[in-house]
């Protein structure tokens, strides 16, 4: 039994355990995959990073390890918990998995009928912002935030919902407690609160 949970323990914060057949070092982002990396994936960082430097949060490029797969077994493997999810990235680690991802198309799906598709860059920013919001506040006291301003300022920093406004208003019908529309209003109340607020993270956040 402890050879099982030691086992898992090392797949869940080292997931390059699975064999991914691609890996390719991209500055100080290591990227694994399932697929053969488009060669686009350069600029899918570089906008990414260029997202991230718009946050106060931004102290510089992180060393990270991106795992791209197909949605398929290593995903749902590694994903148990949230497989309708575009990515995750667990506490205390810089690993990022990612859903069935598209490098040649910047998109990531998840399979869900509404609020299936973002962009690849975009969740990149997103999942990253999660390690520079640990970095900032510490990862005992991050877990600890409200979902709407964990979520709602990661989307902030990515600049993108998976919902549309149409869309939104659509599922608020038909599926109002939908996770999606839980993203796409915790990012328009943080925006509202960064406005009210003359832009400052920290008051956001409640205080260091």
């Amino acid at each position: 039994m402890s050879v099982l949970l030691l086992l898992t323990v090392g797949v869940v914060y080292a997931p390059q355990l699975l064999a991914f057949p691609y890996k390719q070092r991209i500055g100080t982002v290591t990227v694994y995959a399932e697929r053969a990396i488009d060669p686009r994936i350069g600029s899918e960082l570089a906008r990414a990073e260029g997202l991230l430097r718009a946050s106060p949060l931004y102290t510089g490029p992180l060393d990270r390890s991106l795992f791209l797969t197909d949605g398929g077994w290593r995903w749902r493997l590694l994903a148990i918990q949230s497989p309708g999810a575009f990515a995750f990235r667990r506490p205390f680690s810089s690993a990022i998995v990612f859903n069935r991802s598209d490098t040649g198309a910047d998109r990531v799906t998840n399979g869900r009928a509404v609020g299936n598709t973002r962009t690849l860059s975009g969740v990149i920013a997103h999942e990253t912002t999660h390690i520079m919001i640990a970095n900032h506040l510490g990862e005992v006291r991050s877990a600890m935030l409200p979902t709407w301003q964990q979520e709602g300022y990661a989307d902030h920093v990515a600049r993108e919902s998976s919902l549309t406004d149409a869309d939104a208003s659509s599922l608020r019908k038909t599926d109002p407690g939908a996770s999606s529309l839980v993203y796409y209003d915790a990012r328009r109340r943080v925006d509202a609160t960064l406005r009210a607020n003359g832009g400052s993270v920290d008051t956001l956040f409640g205080g260091r």
